[in-house]
């Protein structure tokens, strides 16, 4: 059985609940800390949705310490996620954590494991994500994960001291709203981002409102940067997103498909150094930029059609499209270095 806390967070959605409760099920956790989001105001459809993910969740039934904080009215996403994670870290030293849309592979939960306790006091290390978002094995070398200036929340861990002090400097109470609240300035370490194009995008997210385009995950990043910690970036991807659906509330995009959740091979092999890995960091950055850069953001805005959105998704992500992408950031840096 599974010894390290799981948390899992739901709103709305009975069917995508569930099957992320059959993955942790499967990893059989002896804790598990379930937070869950109140109906919206006037929105019928949220009373009965939001009760049959409760009931969803009352189906824990294997040997397991359950604790619930279920919201009565609506948190909000920001705030559920937010306060949901203070009352679980405040709790416990440590978490796996699973949004109701992200399902993870059976050895998630083992490779997370595994990592929490080597790292446990290693405070460079503030992240373990179980999403590789697509970047190529082959970068990796033999190595299992690498070390990232932020990684996807698609499936993660962390531990409390790295969140409490992310909540030290961010204390966004959610008493007023979800505007972010920072008491010390977020300004990334030199040399962690190695792009132009995310270096603009972090730097637009620490001065922005906009909570949907850049919210509690971004600025989580954005504390770890400031502190010069690191992510970890498995080499294979551990968990798959399916909440592309209307209902998302940043997935909007229906038809769209995550990379499908992979095997990890144990034992782990390490990295021999806790430093940033620069080419797969680069590669993340590049997953940013065509997801939630400038021109992304853009033909969002302009473009309406679902279908020409699929095509210009599938053109975006192309292999040759993607390879062009690398290349020119690669030229870029080379004239910036020259």
């Amino acid at each position: 059985m599974l010894t390290t806390p799981v948390t899992l967070i739901a709103f709305n959605r009975p069917e995508l609940t569930a099957g992320t409760l059959a993955a942790i099920r499967a990893a059989q956790p002896t804790q598990l800390f379930l937070v869950a989001d109140g109906p919206r105001p006037g929105n019928a459809d949220d009373v009965e949705r939001c009760a049959a993910v409760r009931a969803v969740l009352e189906d824990v039934d294997w040997p397991c310490e359950v604790h619930r904080r279920y919201a009565e009215t609506n948190l909000g996403l920001e705030a559920n996620v937010e306060l949901g994670l203070d009352w679980v870290l405040g709790r416990v030293d440590r978490t796996i954590v699973l949004e109701d849309d992200c399902q993870a592979g059976s050895s998630f939960f083992r490779y997370a494991e595994e990592l929490l306790e080597r790292y446990r006091t290693d405070l460079r290390v503030w992240q373990v994500s179980g999403s590789g978002l697509g970047v190529p094995r082959r970068l990796f070398g033999d190595d299992s994960y690498a070390f990232t200036a932020w990684a996807s929340v698609w499936g993660w861990a962390t531990w409390a001291d790295r969140w409490q002090r992310h909540r030290e400097v961010f204390p966004r109470d959610h008493a007023d709203g979800d505007a972010p609240v920072r008491t010390v300035p977020a300004v990334p370490q030199p040399g962690l981002l190695v792009t132009r194009s995310a270096q603009q995008h972090f730097a637009e997210a620490a001065m922005s409102d906009d909570t949907v385009t850049h919210g509690w995950d971004k600025h989580w990043w954005l504390t770890m940067m400031t502190f010069g910690g690191l992510a970890i970036s498995p080499a294979v991807n551990l968990v798959e997103n399916v909440g592309w659906g209307a209902d998302a509330t940043h997935g909007v995009a229906p038809g769209k498909r995550d990379h499908a959740a992979e095997e990890m091979a144990f034992p782990l092999r390490h990295p021999a150094e806790v430093a940033l890995h620069p080419e797969v960091e680069r590669e993340l950055e590049l997953v940013l930029n065509r997801v939630g850069g400038r021109a992304a953001t853009l033909a969002r805005r302009l473009v309406r059609s679902p279908r020409l959105r699929h095509a210009a998704r599938t053109a975006v992500n192309s292999r040759a499209a993607t390879a062009a992408h690398r290349l020119v950031s690669q030229l870029g840096e080379k004239s910036r270095r020259a």
